[in-house]
């Protein structure tokens, strides 16, 4: 990882420490959990670095060392520990997992947007990662179709991917059947789709988990907004909603700023090893507009 990175990921560490100081009351989320001596996180199984499976079938990722952090943090002082229940969510059903008490919190790679947390009823903690919409095509013919704009581009239905796809596409061009980012890959390689549109750093981790050749067949192409810059997203847990929960989410972003344990499992999973294209995202909306 570049100076520059360094720079600009400690720098952000350290706002967020400053916006979130140590010490907080005791959210009502938080003693419902210590009461039940059991914490319910919703984790996808889709999205590689995030929460994933591993050939052994076990859950894996960013989601999964962290939840197990944040249970430390809510044992602290209890006779008894916090167990970790996960529960499998997916694109659609995330926000009904919330907003149901179905689960406590869900992380994975969840877009922080006002008008998400007004149209859902939840409310996102603070980013702790950011990456951007790109497209996967393929190389030569099909990359530069896909620049021109004269190509058919897959995404699926409802994501952030969608809106910001239809501010640089028309919409004749977008083909958004896709219920997962697995399925629209696979309709790149199989030629239905020119190019398929998700998070840069998703999209990478697919392709490797899906064998393909990054350096000879495919690539990524960086939509942009009519500025120049990338349509950025900052990923964060999606909460219950609502000022009642407010607590909840400022115990979390406490806990996102302070905890060292969660800053190493950060930097194992999400930082260490950055490849060039996500690196290039991540600068590219670390800048000031």
């Amino acid at each position: 990882m570049n100076l520059k990175l360094k720079i600009i990921i400690a720098s952000s560490l350290g706002l967020l420490a400053t916006i979130f100081p140590q010490k907080i009351s005791q959210s009502q989320t938080q003693e419902t959990i210590i009461r039940r001596e059991e914490i319910f996180v919703g984790v996808r199984e889709d999205s590689y670095w995030f929460g994933s499976r591993n050939d052994k079938g076990e859950r894996e990722g960013y989601c999964i060392d962290i939840a197990y952090a944040l249970r430390e943090r809510l044992s602290a002082n209890q006779l008894e520990p916090i167990r970790v229940r996960f529960v499998t969510s997916t694109v659609q059903s995330r926000w009904d997992m919330v907003k149901s008490g179905m689960v406590d919190l869900e992380c994975g790679p969840n877009t922080i947007s006002t008008e998400r947390e007004e149209k859902y009823g939840v409310n996102f903690s603070a980013p702790f990662f950011v990456t951007a919409t790109q497209v996967l095509a393929k190389r030569g013919r099909e990359e530069q179709d896909v620049n021109a704009g004269n190509a058919i581009v897959g995404v699926v239905k409802n994501t952030s991917n969608e809106s910001d796809l239809k501010s640089a596409y028309p919409e004749e061009q977008i083909e958004n059947k896709f219920l997962t980012r697995q399925q629209g890959i696979s309709a790149l390689v199989d030629g239905e789709v020119n190019g398929f549109a998700s998070d840069g750093t998703l999209l990478l981790g697919l392709a490797w988990s899906m064998n393909l050749d990054m350096e000879k067949d495919y690539t990524f192409v960086t939509i942009n907004q009519e500025d120049g810059r990338p349509f950025c997203a900052g990923y964060g847990f999606i909460l219950p909603g609502g000022e009642e929960n407010s607590s909840w989410q400022r115990y979390i972003n406490d806990f996102l700023a302070h905890d060292r344990k969660a800053k190493r499992i950060r930097q194992k999973w999400l930082l260490e090893g950055i490849s060039e294209n996500s690196q290039r995202l991540y600068d590219a909306c670390s800048q000031e507009s």
